[in-house]
This record gives structure tokens, C-alpha cells and sequence, in this order.
């Protein structure tokens, strides 16, 4: 499926790179080329936002591809093929809300990864889509989506990382 996004030299030489970062880079920008966000930006900017809040190699690659199953007719045997192993995509279906998947039990099987990488890169991803001011005229739904959904989940992530953090310190003394 991803081989018709790209020229096939280019194509093999990316599903052949070692570089997971660059190959991801690559990847979407092509998938999200024609999308926007809700303020009507390319969407790319919003990756590159949640790359730009996370500091791990592997969070700076989920941060790139968190929305790809999600957005686009991307699956996981694509990805698969494309050269990503298990561990990126087991943290990326964490990432994924299912289709039909209430918001709550999505953050709650998010947060019962136990996985500081998929909870870094969703609190990067909350942060953004916290900011009111990136839309130009934002309605009362925008606001109620931010205090009703976002920033309670957000808030629940930041206690599952602060409790992992702990957790991690403990083990080290």
C-alpha cells in the first residue's frame, strides 16, 4: 500500500534504511501532505509540534507517526513491510484509538501500557491539541473539547507518568 506514495527506487531504499527517523520523516510527509488540522494548518505542523515536546529517539519517531493508523488507510502489515519492528508498532496501536473506542477507555488502555514512551508522546500530542490559540476564532466546543476531554486526560496521563517516574527511582536506590 505505501509503495504507491512513492517512486519505487525510492521506495526500497527507505524500506531498506536503518534510519527510523528519517524514513518516518519521509513517510509522512507524503501520507499528510494534502491534510490540515482543525485551524486549517498543514497538518504536518501538528507532527512536528509533538515531535518537538518529546526528547526520546523512539518518542521523536512515534511522535512523527502517532496518527497514522488513525488518519490514514495506513495499516500495520504496512508498516510491517516498510521496515518498522514490533516495538514502535506495538507502541503506535497503543496510540491508535480504535474506531468506536469511547475516549476514556482509549486513555485508560493508553495509560495501562506502562510504557513512558507512549505516554510521552500523547502528553506532547495533548499539549497541541491544548492549545487554544492555534485556532484563529475558537467556538465554545473548542474550549469544551480542551476542558472536557483533553485536559483530563492529560492530567491522568501526568499522574501514570509521575507514579512510573517514582517507580523507576525506587528501583535505582
Amino acid at each position: 500500500m505505501l509503495k504507491k506514495y512513492f517512486e519505487k527506487q525510492e521506495y526500497e531504499k527507505l524500506k531498506n534504511s536503518n534510519d527510523l527517523l528519517y524514513k518516518t520523516l519521509e513517510l509522512v510527509l507524503k501520507l499528510f501532505n494534502d491534510k490540515t488540522d482543525k485551524s486549517e494548518m498543514p497538518y504536518i505542523i501538528h507532527l512536528m509540534k509533538v515531535y518537538a515536546g518529546v526528547f526520546d529517539y523512539q518518542e521523536k519517531i512515534l511522535a512523527l507517526m502517532h496518527d497514522i493508523l488513525e488518519d490514514t488507510s495506513v495499516t500495520v502489515k504496512d508498516l510491517e513491510e516498510f521496515g518498522y519492528n514490533t516495538d514502535i508498532l506495538n507502541m503506535l496501536l497503543y496510540l491508535t484509538k480504535q474506531k468506536g473506542e469511547y475516549y476514556p477507555d482509549y486513555i485508560d488502555r493508553l495509560i495501562s501500557s506502562n510504557n513512558i514512551h507512549v505516554l510521552n508522546v500523547k502528553t506532547s500530542d495533548l499539549r497541541h491539541n491544548m492549545d487554544i490559540t492555534r485556532i484563529k476564532n475558537p467556538t465554545i466546543n473548542d474550549y469544551e473539547r480542551v476542558n472536557k476531554r483533553y485536559l483530563p486526560a492529560y492530567n491522568k496521563i501526568q499522574s501514570k507518568i509521575e507514579e512510573l517516574r517514582k517507580e523507576q527511582e525506587n528501583v535505582r536506590y
